[in-house]
């Protein structure tokens, strides 16, 4: 972005051949501060790795499959991981307008965003709260697109094309920010910051229940081959013993007949697992987790269901519907326990 601004301030065009005399220097504000909005718009973009444990973190496992495809699979991810993409980039961007003044050939107009950005903190602060605004919006249409990509495909392209149209929009927004009055382009950005984080927070809450919802109506249909090894692996057991490995201990475990094929959670001395049992009633594993990221559990309800829901640092909670309520408090109790004095209770 540095070097695009030096160009244009310069008078050089970047996407012409010749050397001078392309650009208006008044318009180098104008272009970077556009290319800043389009940038935190599309920042999901950045985000999309697949966000499932890595080896280091948890003991692998040939047996256990990779969770649904995702494209933005940052749902999974801690709230502090996501709610900290916008600062950071807002941070870094309306700092680095500051070199930009520092030699630009049009200083701009005092009274404006970019006139004021050298003697008063107004605009940086604007511009913060914009980018980070920017940023949340284009989380936003991510977290939609994720909620409804497994089953509604037409809200999925939907959410997508809407992302995209809306950064362009951001785009077109931060470009006439430059001559904007400070006062009045602070008070916008008072209206619309606060705005985009209720609506990222939200967006973010429907895309976790839903994809939660539809993998407990779908435990293993992500991977074939994964379920064909486990096939294969000799009976150790009923459920859940069948899923130990060597040397593996069984320390607690709650169950649920909410769905056609029940599910567990399932504390071992190596790993917390949430699992399901399917029709040849044998335990398949649908994500695990170490126990040193375990912090705890609960069990409540949510609207009719019961819900037991294990929690943990660094990574999306393990959630099964259904079950005994007295089992499932039992059960949160004792995963409490564990976590903060690693004993089980008898």
């Amino acid at each position: 972005m540095l070097v695009i601004f030096a160009l244009t301030n310069a008078g050089i065009d970047p996407r012409a051949n010749r050397l001078v005399g392309d650009f208006d220097p008044k318009g180098a504000a104008t272009v970077c501060f556009g290319l800043l909005g389009l940038y935190h718009s599309v920042a999901i973009i950045f985000f999309d790795e697949d966000d499932s444990p890595k080896s280091s973190e948890t003991p692998p496992d040939p047996n256990i499959p990779r969770p649904p495809d995702s494209y933005t699979g940052f749902i999974r991810q801690a709230w502090y991981k996501v709610l900290s993409v916008g600062p950071i980039f807002a941070f870094f961007c309306s700092a680095s307008v500051f070199i930009w003044h520092s030699f630009a050939e049009y200083p701009g107009t005092p009274g404006t965003v970019w006139g004021d950005y050298a003697t008063s903190v107004t605009p940086a602060l604007t511009l913060f709260l914009l980018c980070w605004a920017c940023t949340n919006i284009g989380l936003m249409f991510a977290a939609i697109a994720e909620a409804f990509n497994r089953d509604v495909r037409g809200l999925f392209i939907a959410a997508m094309i809407v992302m995209f149209l809306v950064a362009i929009g951001n785009t077109f927004g931060l470009i006439f920010l430059v001559d904007q009055p400070t006062g009045s382009a602070l008070i916008l950005a008072l209206i619309i910051f606060p705005l985009s984080l209720l609506a990222l927070i939200g967006a973010r809450l429907l895309a976790i229940v839903r994809v939660n919802r539809y993998d407990a109506a779908h435990p293993h249909g992500s991977s074939s081959k994964p379920r064909r090894s486990q096939k294969q692996r000799r009976p150790q057991g009923p459920p859940p013993q069948d899923m130990l490995e060597r040397g593996e201990r069984l320390l607690m475990h709650f169950r649920s007949d909410h769905t056609p094929e029940p599910q567990m959670l399932i504390a071992t001395t190596t790993r917390f697992v949430r699992a399901s049992i399917i029709r040849t009633d044998r335990t398949f594993v649908l994500e695990q987790a170490s126990p040193s990221q375990l912090v705890g559990a609960s069990s409540q309800r949510e609207g009719h269901d019961l819900v037991t829901i294990a929690h943990f640092r660094d990574r999306q909670d393990m959630r099964v519907l259904g079950g005994n309520p007295e089992q499932s408090q039992s059960f949160a109790e004792a995963v409490t326990r564990l976590a903060r004095t690693g004993q089980v209770r008898r």
